[in-house]
């Protein structure tokens, strides 16, 4: 059930950053307020230049609410998935009160718990999702809190990334004049936004045609599979157009929205239009057949890669096909083509809000949705990763008696496999990863110890929902 309140995306694009208001209100989003402007200082999706991104973020901020009619103060981001990993975790500890009823308090205790794993410098938690709790050996509970145990176990994912890339997007952010409510990953918001519940489960992907570049996402069993981004997107269609017509980059992106058609075969031979060349007096006639032949070659290169990358990790095959969104994608005819070179069931998602039916915006919209759905447990864990930062040095479990020194399994977890390919990351997602089975607490904890840590861990969590 969605939580009632304003909740703002913020989508960060290589050509365009988009904003989007949404009021939740009895569990329905309603979209109150979106701006589309040009994006500047990023490139392949990364922040490269934080002043200009900044002033593009901030006007992109001011047209919003000018039109939703609020001031705007935090923001959800999201956080494209390039060099992303995930990996399986799980923590547990005793619980801590006297009549044993687990409390916020041990959720957060345990969430961090299960965020000692060890870390090279140059990452860091980005989020992390609960999966299931276990109270007492009981599995598969959502939420533990109001339940009577002595030991609480949590299994969740664990999603990390560059350390660079987001401290580049909060101080970005932060710059624009608004503070960052949650970092959210992009492919994981739009996997629960686009994706219904079977398509989720039996598998599908996601394919989102930028400006910049193209991202895909697989998800099967619920969870993330495998994600890649490909430095090629819209830009490059329009930068082919001018480079064969020999015009100019202006005119060749308003004939590809005005003429444009991906899947030659639909094309008019006959239909023709006219562009003015350089190096020519007159202007030259094209037929919309020619122009839909020099747009099908970049968007088939593109595919060509993405099925090579599904087929390797047999994911082409998935049950839900692929689903396409993105600026991209509303280009006549793009479905037909992703059919002919995928060989599967290929879907064009648009967006059911009234007014932004657009295939564009299903980005920002997820990161609108995403935080307005997270659930008390979820927004617990959240606060649990922010906190995280200020104790980084601290070990989590110190309050435990010698004996629970090792609460966490000492066996590494297998990461996400991260292959490195030219001008492009890749990241294939194995959550499968073999834990070894947690001990069992000792019936006496220390109570001075611990009822340190719960003064320091009560003020922390007291400080972040202020």
């Amino acid at each position: 059930m969605a939580r009632n309140g304003f909740f703002t995306g913020l989508d960060i694009g290589t050509s365009t950053i988009k904003v989007l208001v949404a009021e939740y209100i009895d569990g329905e989003m309603n979209v109150i307020g979106v701006s589309n402007a040009k994006s500047d200082g990023v490139k392949d999706g990364i922040i490269v230049d934080i002043d200009a991104a900044a002033v593009a973020i901030k006007s992109a901020i001011s047209q919003a609410e000018e039109k939703a009619g609020i001031n705007i103060e935090k923001v959800n981001v999201g956080l494209p998935a390039n060099l992303l990993q995930i990996e399986a975790t799980q923590g547990m500890i005793p619980v801590t009160s006297n009549n044993k009823e687990i409390t916020d308090e041990d959720v957060a205790n345990v969430v961090r718990s299960a965020l000692t794993k060890s870390m090279t410098p140059d990452r860091e938690v980005i989020t992390f999702v609960p999966e299931e709790f276990i109270v007492d050996g009981f599995k598969n509970i959502r939420d533990p809190r109001g339940m009577m145990g002595i030991r609480l176990e949590m299994r969740g994912l664990l999603y990390t990334g560059p350390r660079t890339i987001l401290h580049n997007l909060r101080k970005t952010v932060e710059r624009a004049g608004v503070t960052v409510e949650n970092v959210i990953i992009s492919p994981l918001a739009l996997s629960l936004s686009v994706l219904n519940e079977g398509e989720r489960e039996f598998g599908s992907s996601i394919v989102d045609l930028g400006g910049g570049q193209t991202t895909v996402a697989s998800i099967r069993g619920q969870e993330l599979q495998f994600t890649n981004i490909y430095q090629e997107g819209g830009d490059y269609v329009t930068k082919d157009i001018s480079k064969v017509l020999r015009t100019s980059k202006k005119i060749a992106e308003g004939l590809k929205f005005n003429y444009g058609e991906a899947f030659p075969s639909l094309a008019s031979e006959s239909d023709t239009f006219q562009v003015e060349v350089i190096g020519e007096v007159e202007p030259v006639e094209i037929s919309e057949r020619y122009l839909a032949e020099i747009i099908s070659a970049r968007i088939k290169h593109i595919f060509e890669q993405i099925r090579q990358d599904l087929e390797r990790r047999h994911l082409l095959d998935l049950p839900g096909g692929i689903i396409l969104v993105g600026g991209g994608a509303i280009l006549p005819g793009l479905a037909e083509l992703a059919r002919e070179a995928f060989g599967v069931n290929v879907k064009l998602y648009v967006p059911n809000q009234i007014g932004i039916r657009n295939p564009a915006f299903a980005q920002v919209i997820s990161l609108a949705e995403y935080a307005g759905k997270l659930t008390e447990v979820e927004m617990l864990a959240q606060a649990a990763v922010r906190g995280e930062e200020i104790l980084r040095n601290q070990p989590v479990m110190d309050f435990n008696p010698k004996p629970m020194s090792q609460v966490v399994s000492q066996q590494p977890i297998t990461p996400v496999d991260t292959i490195p390919v030219e001008n492009q990351s890749t990241q294939v997602v194995n959550t499968e990863a073999n834990m070894e089975p947690l001990p069992t607490p000792p019936s006496q904890p220390e109570p001075p110890a611990r009822q340190k840590l719960g003064d320091r861990v009560r003020g922390l969590i007291g400080n972040m929902f202020e």
